[in-house]
């Protein structure tokens, strides 16, 4: 049979039991703010002291303050968002980088002036400026080198790219003064569509034949002879425009911008390596994320900056 609890023990235990009991509620006053004063639980004998707003915080019929990050997939959803939301002190900061450009809006900025109350800047709007599916596909093949074939496959699947030349696409206007420019320095006419799918299916004509002469014409073209066992009405013969004009967006879901490539060739052991160079990407790049910015100016009359946010 076990011991009976002596008296000694028992009292020791109620003495330690009553010592725990109280738990007490404190406030921690704000000097200067009413009604920011924390509320919080002392419990004693050496134990923590700990806020309750957490338990506060479920019985609240709404939250304390908009927060969160809020990723937008694009321009037209980040503007939508930001005037949503916005007030007087919102802010839109803009970094207009080339290897990462993003927006980044605050909505619960700090009040304006010296003495304006500051603020908890939680809530905030994203963008990342994603290049668009055309961007990456035509930059990235951009002085890339390619067999014949490889080639004629790569503007077929892109030739609803292409536009004819002098005339604007979606919209836009012609007479581009830097591609005026290009053409007085190399000369010659930008290919047509219809001439690039032309010149495209010509080099699946020959992709097996042997390039042996390259001629550079008045005009501004070249013309390609192979070597071939078999005659058809070109006589076994390419011209090669100069260049050519593309019109595609920066940014996904953006303005299309219209564009030159040169089109060049390599001749080696009777066979040839095509590919085509993009003309001055970065100004276009650069005019594409100052439109976008300006267009976020002038859409949600919020103050953009140019910068990152704390």
């Amino acid at each position: 049979m076990a011991d009976p609890i002596r008296n000694s023990d028992a009292e020791a235990i109620i003495e330690t039991m009553k010592s725990l009991a109280p738990v007490e509620f404190l406030t921690a006053v704000a000097p200067g703010h009413p009604g920011d004063d924390a509320r919080m639980l002392a419990v004693p004998n050496g134990k923590s002291i700990v806020s309750v707003k957490k338990f506060v915080d479920e019985w609240r019929d709404k939250p304390e303050r908009r927060e969160g990050r809020v990723p937008l997939l694009d321009l037209a959803a980040f503007i939508e968002y930001v005037n949503r939301f916005k007030d007087g002190d919102t802010l839109v900061f803009a970094d207009n980088s080339r290897e990462k450009p993003a927006l980044v809006g605050v909505i619960d900025y700090h009040r304006a002036g010296f003495d304006g109350n500051p603020a908890w800047c939680r809530h905030r709007a994203l963008y990342d400026f994603p290049l668009s599916e055309e961007w990456q596909a035509w930059h990235g093949k951009s002085g890339e080198k390619m067999n014949q074939g490889d080639f004629a496959e790569f503007i077929e699947d892109h030739i609803d790219d292409v536009i004819a030349p002098g005339l604007g696409s979606d919209g836009m206007p012609g007479g581009d003064p830097l591609i005026d420019q290009l053409l007085a320095t190399f000369g010659g006419v930008p290919a047509s569509p219809a001439k690039l799918m032309e010149l495209s299916r010509g080099l699946a004509v020959f992709s097996n034949d042997k390039a042996v002469q390259a001629i550079n014409l008045k005009s501004g073209e070249a013309t390609i002879r192979y070597e071939t066992a078999h005659t058809d009405a070109n006589g076994g013969k390419l011209d090669v425009p100069p260049l050519f004009l593309i019109a595609i967006p920066v940014f996904t879901n953006g303005e299309k911008y219209r564009m030159a490539a040169r089109l060049r060739y390599r001749l080696g052991g009777g066979g040839i390596a095509w590919f085509f160079e993009l003309y001055r990407t970065e100004k276009v790049f650069d005019h594409a994320l100052a439109e976008a910015i300006q267009k976020v100016r002038d859409q949600t009359g919020a103050l953009t900056l140019l910068g990152r946010p704390e």
